[in-house]
């Protein structure tokens, strides 16, 4: 009998330990003209009230050279800092941002302007699309722009992200997990399809 309360113990000493602390890695292969150019890496780490997420996109071009990296660290569901950079090696190309919460408020740097957004909580952001089907969202937090986005479901499954400059990002979902993303950038269109 104290043989399998001892089993039984250890069993329950390990679930609430992986419970307590949760991670998923998801890559996407990022195609240009139906050709690799890169790939895009997805980490989510959840621990007890904490979450963290880490997106790292290497793409490569005979054009350009691109890195972004994202990271964001939330607190109860809701962000609390997140830091965004794209390094292009282009003068003028490279972006860097910071999120930071305040009490009710969060200050945002972007290439060393600041601005505030006051009396907000911001509980979802672009790399939670990465893990999360955005069902019943209409706006989302742009790590990069340090601003809010309109987001839309077109049905089946698919979103549509509206940058500021009128182009859209359309994000695909199967059974609530992202399995592909049409991106808009200025030397065209670009599509992320999972891996893994």
């Amino acid at each position: 009998m104290k043989c399998l309360f001892r089993v039984l113990l250890s069993i329950a000493i390990v679930a609430v330990l992986y419970l307590q602390t949760q991670a998923q890695t998801t890559t996407f292969e990022v195609r240009v003209a139906n050709h690799a150019v890169g790939t895009l890496e997805a980490h989510r780490k959840v621990s007890g009230s904490a979450k963290s997420i880490t997106i790292k996109t290497r793409v490569q071009t005979f054009l350009a050279r691109v890195n972004t990296d994202i990271f964001n660290e939330y607190n109860n569901n809701v962000l609390t800092l997140a830091k965004s950079s794209r390094v292009a090696g282009k003068n003028g190309e490279d972006k860097e941002t910071t999120t930071r919460r305040n009490g009710n408020d969060y200050t945002i740097v972007l290439n060393g302007e600041k601005s505030v957004i006051d009396n907000t909580e911001i509980d979802h952001c672009v790399a939670d699309l990465y893990f999360t089907e955005p069902k019943q969202l209409s706006r989302i937090f742009s790590e990069a722009l340090g601003r809010f986005l309109t987001i839309r479901s077109l049905g089946g499954g698919q979103y549509e992200l509206v940058l500021p400059e009128g182009k859209k990002n359309i994000y695909k979902y199967m059974n609530g997990v992202l399995v592909e993303v049409e991106v808009n950038h200025t030397f065209g269109k670009a599509v992320l399809v999972r891996n893994s």
